[in-house]
């Protein structure tokens, strides 16, 4: 049954995207208590930036290392089942930080293997998750389902925080894990009540290693999706490092406590709603490379500002702005690099954007904790945002010379 509904919210009008949907509603909420525990817990045991770095870091290495043979594999594979897996094995790993806690003998090294156990099925996560929208909603719709996860996916942002902050001071940060570990059984009742027919899979013959190759062949070759992926690249790695900048900067830097910290995440997820809601509303032929650009160069402004800043309420503002310009850029990029790819390497684009994206940020969380630890809590963000926009620059000139070569030809 498909309902009469239109404007920002015409994606839930597919039956099978609004299980999928209202089931991740709830999970995210979780997902985002436990993100904000498990820095602060590390923060806590190690009043270090450099070692809560290497938690958040840990998180993203087996992206880093597993993303193109993860879209290769999920090129071959069913979806939906995929994602059952991966969702039951991340409730697993969710009681076992809350078991851990709750019995006070988590210790600092924990953390760090169950962030590289998560890193390992969020890689195959992600990717099959995103690729598995297009099924639900076809490619007409699926600017706004992209729109429309990313709101709910930001609304959590905003209330998880701010939730994990209550249950942390009253009742302890181990309930934030259970919380997660309860919010899985939503997302994973939605996923098995789909019934949205997938394209069988064929056999070619082709080794994983050879689709990859493959994979990477046709980004090379098709000039939007490099150049959009390059762009991910630099954002991924500069950019989006907030694991690890702000914690310190609420501490460190503005010498706010647990809730001090959820108020900043929870104005970024305000920033961050809008934009998704922004995108949402976007028609797919408005969504181009040179709307990556603004984005991009934006927010590296803000992040200077960031760096030379020394008001909590004035930091609150700005976390706004970064949470809208971080989130348009995600969504924007994202839809473009799934209409700008055929059905055949979908899966294998969208894990070379989760590696650029997420993938890079071990190197971009090292990148900022040395600096906040070596230099200031405030150099991390303006030094990020200074190099992001020399990065981009060059990609933008680069840009603009290949087409001012294409049109003189």
């Amino acid at each position: 049954m498909q309902l009469a509904i239109s404007g920002p919210f015409r994606a839930l009008r597919h039956k099978n995207y609004r299980y999928y949907w209202f089931g991740q509603a709830i999970s995210v909420i979780g997902s985002w208590m436990q993100n904000m525990a498990m820095q602060w817990l590390a923060l806590e045991l190690t009043n270090s930036a450099l070692l809560l770095s290497i938690v958040t870091a840990s998180e993203q290495v087996p992206v880093m290392i597993l993303s193109l043979f993860a879209g290769a594999i999920l090129d071959r594979k069913q979806k939906k089942r995929v994602i059952l897996i991966t969702q039951s094995l991340l409730l697993f790993f969710a009681f076992v930080l809350f078991l851990i806690t709750y019995t006070d003998v988590v210790q600092y090294w924990h953390l760090v293997v169950l962030a590289l156990m998560r890193g390992v099925v969020t890689t195959f996560d992600n990717p099959a998750r995103q690729s598995y929208m297009i099924i639900l909603v076809g490619k007409e719709d699926l600017p706004n389902a992209v729109g429309l996860n990313s709101m709910i996916f930001n609304l959590a942002r905003i209330i998880g925080p701010a939730v994990a902050s209550l249950v942390i001071s009253t009742v302890g940060i181990e309930m934030c894990f259970l919380a997660n570990a309860i919010s899985f059984v939503p997302v994973i009742i939605g996923v098995f009540l789909i019934d949205a027919k997938e394209p069988q899979k064929e056999e070619n013959g082709k080794s994983v290693f050879a689709e990859v190759i493959e994979g990477l062949k046709y980004v090379y070759k098709t000039k939007v999706l490099l150049r959009a992926i390059s762009l991910v690249l630099i954002m991924g790695t500069f950019i989006l490092n907030f694991n690890v900048l702000i914690p310190v900067y609420a501490k460190l830097a503005l010498g706010r406590n647990e809730t001090g910290f959820g108020l900043l995440m929870s104005s970024m997820g305000i920033g961050s709603l809008i934009g998704a809601f922004l995108t949402a509303t976007r028609r797919k032929e408005k969504i181009n490379l040179n709307l990556l650009f603004k984005f991009i160069l934006s927010v590296s402004l803000v992040y200077i500002l960031l760096g030379i800043n020394k008001s909590y309420k004035v930091a609150c503002v700005l976390f706004v702005l970064v949470g809208l310009l971080a989130i348009s850029f995600n969504t924007s990029a994202n839809a473009l690099l799934q209409l700008s790819s055929s059905d055949e390497f979908r899966a294998r684009v969208l894990s070379i954007y989760f590696l650029c994206n997420a993938g890079t940020t071990p190197i971009g969380n090292l990148f900022t904790g040395t600096i906040s630890q070596k230099i200031s809590p405030w150099a991390g963000f303006y030094i990020s945002g200074l190099v992001t926009i020399v990065l981009t620059t060059m990609v933008l000139i680069t840009t603009f010379k290949r087409r001012s070569l294409e049109k003189t030809k």
